[in-house]
């Protein structure tokens, strides 16, 4: 690796060399990283519309955290958003900040999703209520872009593949250094890239509590999918430092060889989460204003021209 990361994640980086990255304990992990992602935002900007907790009546109802604009730049699309943290920590608060400034910034109505989480609810727990609320909103004629960082990116991409098995496919897709592959067990650690945010250690634990002991198949891995042909338009990021890194980008090479409109957008420069720290940190900043630009060039793609039926 030739490249050095940006100079100034070195203040996520003391953090993180200051945190107890082994414990175990539930109820202070994911305590733990809601301080560390409030620890690096700013206060919530105003937003010109409405902001609802609720559950929507969906098959098992599921707890949303809903963006609606007061004008919309395109009524009867909804960003559909699936938050990270390993499937084990993380909430719809936890990335408000992404949510509300892609809902505001590009007038989209934004539902964001309060998923179950492991290791309580192993999978395939979550995915059945991401997949619950895109199919209570197609219902109502919705058009659909699923989304996700980490976790999230990979339950977006298996409920992608999912619809399209249905027949009831969604309409893009935007994977922010998504999962999208087992770790290998054979291999417990430390990884290369230990020390940036997310370690091999990690990796089999959030894996582990996740998929349980339900064989692996496409669902748990969507870089699994033998045939991406059906998928929809893409939007694929990865960071540098992020072990993740060659799954994200093995996937969109897959998706573009397949035929399927794709953009692929490294920050070689970035580590894993750097959505979370985006407030306070200038380069993760800069790429959240260029990963919001490019959702909505995929949602001007897919959009439907104001009036038309």
């Amino acid at each position: 690796m030739t490249e050095t990361p940006e100079p100034d994640l070195a203040a996520v980086f003391e953090v993180i060399r200051g945190s107890d990255g082994g414990s175990r304990d539930l109820s202070a992990m994911r305590a733990d990283y809601a301080d560390y992602i409030d620890y690096f935002r700013d206060p919530a900007p105003d937003f010109d519309g409405v902001i609802t907790d609720e559950v929507l009546p969906a098959t098992c109802e599921v707890a949303v955290r809903q963006y609606l604009p007061s004008v919309e730049s395109d009524p009867g699309l909804v960003l559909v958003y699936f938050h990270g943290g390993g499937w084990v920590t993380g909430s719809p608060e936890g990335t408000d900040r992404f949510t509300r400034a892609v809902a505001s910034q590009l007038r989209l109505h934004v539902v964001s999703v309060d998923y179950r989480l492991a290791p309580e609810h192993p999978f395939p727990a979550a995915l059945d209520d991401c997949l619950s609320v895109v199919e209570y909103l197609q219902n109502l004629s919705h058009r659909i872009v699923v989304a996700g960082d980490s976790a999230g990116g990979n339950l977006a991409a298996a409920v992608s593949q999912v619809r399209v098995d249905a027949g009831c496919p969604v309409d893009a897709q935007a994977l922010i250094y998504p999962a999208l592959a087992a770790p290998d067990q054979d291999r417990p650690g430390p990884g290369p890239l230990d020390g940036y945010g997310l370690d091999l250690s990690e990796m089999h634990y959030f894996w582990n509590s996740y998929a349980g002991t339900h064989s692996v198949d496409r669902r748990l891995a969507p870089l699994l999918s033998e045939d991406l042909r059906s998928a929809p338009p893409t939007l694929v990021t990865t960071a540098g430092f992020d072990p993740l890194c060659s799954e994200g980008e093995k996937y969109a090479q897959r998706l573009i060889e397949s035929g399927v409109r794709t953009h692929y957008l490294p920050f070689p420069r970035l580590t894993h989460g750097w959505i979370d720290f985006a407030d306070r940190i200038p380069s993760a900043y800069e790429a959240r204003d260029a990963v919001i630009a490019e959702i909505g060039t995929l949602v001007a793609a897919v959009s439907m021209p104001v009036g038309s039926t």
